[in-house]
């Protein structure tokens, strides 16, 4: 009988990821991009813009651009419906989407994350007044979106738990409006409060934001294989208290926790038990 060789009594360094970041020029994937290199990441770029443009409905694009990924980060899409026609708009993000997916796994790909979108509800597009009902928001939340910015946002998490059912690892981060310090405190100074509670005065500040896609690589013992997990700040974009907010516009919604202070009407307690995320930044806090 042959004998294995004896084993090295020095481990084989382990390899050094590699994540293939969409939208790696958007907001959002910018500062993507810089976690992960800052981290000591390779990083594969595909944008529509920059030096080297991948048209992300292409699929044999997608599939040459992320040759040597170990894991990917989605987070290109048409970010707002206004001023995109609505088929093109779920053409582009839908397709984009697949083919990350789809060609992720071709390649052996088996970790991914997805930006998705606090839109996902409903409230934020809707072309008629709908308002939340229930507080604070989880991923439990109905879903009750008749806008198709939102629908792009579900087929985005469907597309997802599908390819966790073949065994990828899959975390949707449903992340609300995503601003910088500074943009935001020019939003809660400037903005009538009246005209924040379709979002639930929602946001999330760009580098915690991006942070929640890097946490997303590397899920604990928890992940279930899928999961899509509000990201949001623990905060405001308003001066006013948020009992006196919901007073004030949204007398009929059930509250399920009382409201102190500045807090945010989001619940993100299972992306932390999932991915590890809490918000460390805020306007009040620079």
């Amino acid at each position: 009988m042959n004998r294995s060789a004896p084993a090295s009594s020095t481990a084989a360094p382990a390899a050094t990821p590699v994540v293939w970041v969409s939208g790696s020029h958007g907001k959002l994937g910018r500062e993507v991009c810089r976690q992960l290199r800052a981290a000591g990441v390779e990083v594969l770029e595909a944008d529509a813009r920059g030096p080297h443009p991948v048209d992300l409905t292409d699929s044999a694009a997608v599939a040459r651009s992320i040759q040597g990924a170990t894991a990917i980060i989605h987070c290109a899409a048409i970010p707002t419906p206004e001023h995109t026609e609505p088929g093109e708009l779920v053409r582009n993000n839908t397709m984009a989407c697949f083919h990350a997916l789809e060609q992720a796994w071709l390649a052996g790909v088996r970790t991914a994350v997805l930006a998705s979108s606090g839109s996902i509800y409903g409230t934020a597009f809707s072309p008629e007044p709908l308002l939340y009902s229930a507080l604070p928001v989880d991923e439990s939340t109905p879903l009750e979106f008749v806008d198709p910015y939102a629908l792009t946002k579900d087929f985005t998490e469907r597309m997802g738990e599908m390819y966790a059912r073949r065994g990828m690892t899959v975390t949707a981060l449903r992340l609300h409006w995503i601003l910088s310090s500074s943009e935001a405190e020019q939003v809660a100074r400037t903005t009538d409060d009246a005209d924040g509670v379709a979002n639930l005065w929602g946001w999330v500040e760009l580098e915690d934001a991006a942070r929640a896609c890097v946490l997303g690589l590397q899920p604990t013992p928890e992940h279930r294989g899928y999961e899509a997990v509000v990201i949001a700040s623990d905060d405001t974009l308003s001066e006013t208290p948020t009992d006196v907010l919901l007073d004030r516009h949204l007398p009929t919604a059930r509250r399920r926790q009382d409201f102190d202070g500045h807090a945010g009407g989001f619940d993100t307690s299972r992306a932390a038990t999932v991915i590890g995320w809490h918000a460390t930044r805020s306007w009040r806090r620079r």
